[in-house]
């Protein structure tokens, strides 16, 4: 019975937001902002081309509060025929961690995927997958991602720990 127990609580935690990195809210945290401001990085990138209406491919490194970089890349589209509350947002990026380190000290490394939709002059960003976190104890964990980012709040899980800024 007791075995039974243990599985159905991995389990449960497996679907509440996945590994646990032993990571501290706040360190949870410094993750997802360094996250959120790359992703900002790059849609004022993205956007310095034309105010209502830019698409394509683009790509933009963002330095990290503590050194390392996030690389972002992939479509954004904004198509805006009537104005800007007509616009329609799509896009598909890719956040590569390369040794990105965050305000509190926490290495992150890896790929996460983003996806953009909206409409009007609202829309949401949601940041999934794994990536590996180096504690400043030097020990390493992977760490389950799932975000959704909007009007400048983000909300979701960083490894295993509920993020809501």
């Amino acid at each position: 019975m007791r075995k039974v127990l243990i599985l159905a609580a991995a389990i449960a935690a497996a679907s509440c937001g996945g590994n646990s990195s032993d990571l501290s809210n706040a360190e949870a945290q410094s993750v997802a902002s360094e996250i959120s401001a790359a992703l900002q990085t790059h849609e004022a990138v993205a956007s310095s081309r034309n105010q209502l209406s830019f698409g394509g491919s683009s790509s933009v490194s963002y330095t990290c509060a503590g050194g390392g970089k996030l690389d972002v890349s992939g479509t954004l589209s904004v198509n805006c025929p009537s104005g800007l509350w007509s616009c329609a947002t799509s896009g598909s990026l890719t956040i590569d961690a390369k040794a990105c380190t965050t305000a509190t000290g926490v290495i992150i490394d890896g790929l996460l995927k983003t996806t953009v939709t909206g409409t009007g002059l609202s829309f949401t960003k949601t940041v999934t997958g794994e990536i590996t976190v180096t504690r400043t104890d030097g020990s390493t964990a992977p760490c389950s991602v799932g975000v959704t980012m909007m009007f400048g709040h983000i909300s979701g899980t960083v490894c295993g720990v509920q993020i809501t800024k």
